[in-house]
């Protein structure tokens, strides 16, 4: 009979070796292998969907190998169902649709990558993203640049806000620790410059610079990006485009894979009104950056100030 610190070893095991399809099998075995496992599970099943999430993780993965990124965030959104719109102005949609661009906001619930990318409808949509999400399958993987955190999470710091949101940031924190933090922070320069090359040639690129704590100004890393690009630019202009989305509660997302009719219910209840993702009027980047110079720390405070001056 296994012991529950076998059974875990082997989903952190299974989730690095492979990501989210060996994690979602190593799952459903410990589940008949240990006893203790299926008890834990099946008490956090009342709170957190486990299986559901995984399953839905491995979908993803196999969607966007067939349809791409956004038709496979649109198809995944219409499931549960999670009613949605995008907002932006017919300036804002043009630009979106066709230049090369960093769209940044706060960061959200598990629904924000789907969202942003669902409601762009590019094919050459990425995401700086924590590291954890990258592993969620090759597919997902292609459209991402994973950054690790330099600093230990503890449960109470591994999400922003909400008993639901840390429980999902610290089992990610478990099941992915970063390296040691020089080697963390030099990939997370690497992933950096990646990205920059991404919109240099083209794509449009969505960060979230706000910091864990609500309370610390932005992380340096969408200065960072800008400075590099207004260095070397690519063959044409730049933008960068703010968003917000309101209504995409996270609880409500569980409440909608639970097994439970109820929650299922409330969950539909929660998202009667459609989720709402706004997007701000365009700013040529090197309009900024003639503003403000090159330092990456005064570029981030200047787009902060901006963003919250919007009201977003």
């Amino acid at each position: 009979m296994r012991t529950l610190r076998e059974a875990t070893t082997e989903l952190r095991r299974a989730f690095a070796d492979g990501g989210i399809e060996p994690l979602y099998k190593a799952h459903l075995a410990e589940l008949k292998r240990c006893p203790s496992y299926s008890v834990l599970y099946r008490l956090a099943d009342l709170f957190l969907p486990i299986s559901p999430l995984l399953a839905m993780a491995q979908d993803a993965d196999d969607l966007i190998e067939r349809w791409g990124t956004s038709d496979a965030c649109r198809t995944l959104l219409a499931r549960p169902p999670i009613p949605w719109q995008a907002v932006w102005s017919d300036t804002t949609r043009d630009l979106m649709l066709t230049s090369p661009i960093i769209t940044y906001g706060r960061h959200g619930p598990l629904l924000t990558p789907p969202l942003l990318a669902a409601a762009v409808n590019r094919p050459d949509v990425k995401m700086v993203t924590a590291s954890y999400i990258a592993k969620l399958g090759p597919n997902i993987a292609r459209t991402m640049f994973p950054v690790y955190v330099t600093t230990p999470l503890t449960a109470r710091t591994s999400g922003r806000k909400g008993l639901l949101p840390r429980a999902v940031g610290w089992l990610a924190y478990k099941l992915d620790p970063p390296p040691p933090r020089d080697v963390a922070r030099t990939a997370n320069e690497s992933a950096l410059r990646r990205a920059a090359d991404h919109v240099r040639g083209g794509g449009l690129l969505a960060i979230a610079p706000d910091s864990r704590d609500p309370r610390q100004p932005w992380r340096p890393g969408l200065g960072v990006l800008v400075a590099m690009l207004a260095t070397e630019p690519g063959a044409r202009p730049c933008y960068l485009v703010p968003w917000r989305i309101w209504g995409a509660s996270i609880t409500a997302i569980f409440h909608l894979l639970s097994r439970n009719p109820l929650l299922r219910a409330l969950g539909r209840l929660r998202f009667r009104h459609p989720v709402r993702v706004e997007f701000g009027e365009p700013r040529l980047l090197q309009a900024i950056v003639a503003d403000v110079g090159l330092d990456p720390a005064k570029i981030t405070a200047h787009l902060e100030a901006h963003y919250k001056g919007l009201g977003y």
